[in-house]
């Protein structure tokens, strides 16, 4: 009788602890598909800005020969970007195109002829608004990104995210947090 209620025991202790571990990975699993969730969300957006940025750069080049290098880098940072398909290489790239799109157009203001035409100024609105809903949206990313890589670096839930290759996410920067 004793044999039998110390396997019970450790059954249900065993059964409770590999409850635990069960909810513990699908936990992490649960947080790194919002985090991706939330990027599909943002996605959608940062395609259309560096869609955005060959008209742009077109448009702004008639009037900026001098300009080439930065023109050059946002063509660049573009085809990085759509020829991405990781998601940390993605973030990378719109990180470093936020801080380039500002000083785009803070030049084309310097040139009143290329301001007056009103395709740059529709173009410039479409750029602010996409990045205005970038913001909004980047804000949810990176609560949720933050969630997921808290979670896998607490113990003991470090030990799943070793065992299983659970990898940070990287944040996504604005204009004004960027590292570059």
């Amino acid at each position: 009788m004793e044999k039998i209620i110390f396997f019970l025991i450790i059954g249900i202790v065993g059964f409770i602890f590999l409850r635990y571990l069960v909810n513990t990975y699908n936990n992490i699993i649960f947080l790194k598909n919002n985090c991706y969730k939330a990027f599909a969300n943002i996605d959608v957006l940062l395609k259309k800005q560096v869609e955005l940025l060959p008209v742009l750069t077109q448009v702004a080049d008639q009037a900026m020969a001098h300009e080439k290098q930065l023109l050059s880098e946002l063509v660049q940072s573009r085809q990085r970007y759509l020829e991405s398909a990781r998601i940390e290489s993605k973030i990378d790239t719109a990180n470093q195109i936020a801080p380039k799109m500002k000083p785009l157009i803070a030049i084309a203001e310097k040139y009143p002829q290329l301001i007056s035409k009103s395709a740059l100024l529709e173009l410039q609105k479409q750029a602010k608004l996409v990045e205005d809903q970038i913001a909004d949206r980047r804000e949810f990313f990176n609560q949720t990104v933050t969630l997921y890589n808290t979670d896998i670096h607490i113990f003991p839930n470090l030990i799943f995210a070793m065992l299983f290759r659970f990898k940070d996410i990287p944040l996504l920067y604005g204009q004004q947090e960027s590292t570059s």
